[in-house]
């Protein structure tokens, strides 16, 4: 497997786009769901509000451990960057 700074750079990336689009559309269905619910009542409404009570808790702490992921490989790329310009040295005497 060969590991480039611009692969991690890449990945860094892909993985920052995802998170912020999943989260995106996550709060969108959760948007049309309330919409949906706000029109019950009685105990369909209240048991529906107590299975998803903390679902934007859980969405936020995923949106943020995705995105605590892309700053991990970002900052992976600057010790990548600093060994191979330290082993590159080793080169010019």
């Amino acid at each position: 497997m060969e590991i480039t700074y611009s692969g991690v750079v890449e990945a860094s990336n892909q993985v920052k786009t995802t998170a912020n689009t999943i989260k995106t559309q996550l709060d969108e269905l959760n948007t049309k769901v309330k919409a949906v619910v706000a029109t019950w009542d009685g105990e369909t409404q209240r048991a529906f509000h107590d299975r998803h009570s903390g679902w934007d808790v859980k969405v936020n702490h995923m949106h943020e451990t995705l995105l605590t992921i892309s700053t991990k490989l970002m900052e992976a790329t600057e010790g990548y960057r600093a060994n191979d310009l330290a082993q590159s040295r080793r080169f010019h005497g």
